[in-house]
């Protein structure tokens, strides 16, 4: 029996879009999406003094194994949005520098095993030691010389060698991630400590 004409096209439309999708599953997966990071959930310090300054001392090297700039958020990054959350001013003069010196992540080929075993074992291929350190000091407030506080934090993670670009990604995201839950707590303490007599 010959179909009619508009059952046809219904056909093979249907057969265009099965092949369509059949197609569609072996492509590649798209790039994942990755949140900002941001800090405001937590409770801002206020501090007494006019304005908050973020002064980014931090240049990465142009060497290869720095990969700040290939990571879906890098720690300098996530280390801004933490003094724009996080920090407040309420004063009539001074101001406090959040002086970024180190916001490094570098990546470290590692030795993988030969023969055999090499063959039929998936080891970890690269292992990437992420650093940062910044101090917050206050500048032209009446009466203090000096007062700073200070924190530095280290994190690391090993990547497999059979792992995906997305992956790759997913772990260095979660690289930065991790080493601002280990920042935010120190420096919070450590301003606190070092810097009590100017919290508002």
């Amino acid at each position: 029996m010959r179909l009619p004409r508009f059952a046809r096209k219904a056909t093979i439309a249907a057969v265009l879009l099965a092949v369509a999708t059949g197609l569609g599953s072996c492509a590649t997966p798209p790039p994942p999406q990755f949140p900002e990071l941001t800090f405001t959930h937590l409770p801002q310090i206020t501090l007494g003094v006019e304005r908050i300054e973020v002064v980014d001392n931090f240049t990465p090297p142009s060497d290869s194994k720095h990969v700040e700039n290939r990571m879906p958020v890098s720690p300098e990054q996530a280390l801004k949005n933490w003094a724009r959350d996080r920090l407040k001013a309420n004063g009539v003069s001074g101001v406090a520098k959040f002086i970024i010196t180190n916001a490094s992540v570098v990546e470290t080929d590692l030795a993988r095993s030969k023969g055999l075993k090499g063959v039929f074992t998936t080891e970890q291929a690269e292992r990437y030691d992420a650093a940062v350190n910044v101090e917050v000091r206050l500048e032209g407030v009446p009466r203090v010389n000096q007062a700073f506080a200070q924190a530095s934090v280290e994190r690391s993670q090993t990547v497999a060698e059979d792992a995906s670009i997305n992956v790759r990604e997913e772990v260095l995201f979660a690289l930065t991630e991790q080493l601002m839950k280990d920042f935010d707590p120190q420096m919070a303490s450590s301003i606190r400590k070092h810097l009590a007599d100017f919290i508002r």
